[in-house]
């Protein structure tokens, strides 16, 4: 949806800055990188579809190699949360700092206690969604990798004592 001129004028300045997209062009692929990521490693983990052959590449995962394969993905989803949090940090600070910059910006009519319940709500679920979400959801993926390492440690050492 997108506004017209007229329309986006007659807009309040404080509104403005909550309107336009809070996250840079970025941030947002640093978000897309933390949510396929964990995705991703949720499917290995929760699936249980931890590739045991790639049959096109005539590659064949042992037990080693699959434990190999969690790290990679836990390393890769660590790096897309870093990455996401440092960039998103940084629009948010930007952000609250143009919005505090305004005479009549969000923050200052929500501590004042002038925003509107709605405006409110509407500022917090797109924060929500923005930032707390993918956040959330990438922590969550690297606690299931998490999970099944120790598991694939362990029983990669019963089996090396058995033989």
């Amino acid at each position: 949806m997108t506004l017209e001129t007229r329309e986006f004028e007659e807009i309040k300045p404080q509104w403005r800055v909550r309107l336009e997209d809070a996250l840079s062009v970025s941030t947002r692929g640093k978000r897309k990188l933390l949510l396929l990521t964990s995705t991703v490693s949720l499917v290995v983990v929760v699936l249980g579809l931890l590739p045991t052959k790639i049959e096109a590449l005539g590659i064949a995962f042992e037990s080693k190699n699959q434990r190999n394969f969690i790290v990679l993905l836990s390393a890769l989803n660590a790096y897309a949360l870093v990455g996401f949090l440092l960039y998103a940090w940084a629009d948010l600070h930007l952000q609250i700092r143009t919005q505090r910059s305004a005479a009549t910006g969000y923050i200052d009519e929500f501590v004042k206690g002038k925003a509107t319940s709605l405006e409110s709500l509407n500022y917090f679920l797109r924060f929500a969604f923005d930032f707390i979400v993918p956040v959330g959801y990438g922590a969550y993926a690297l606690f299931k990798l998490y999970e099944v390492l120790p598991r694939s440690f362990r029983s990669e050492e019963h089996t090396s004592e058995l033989q």
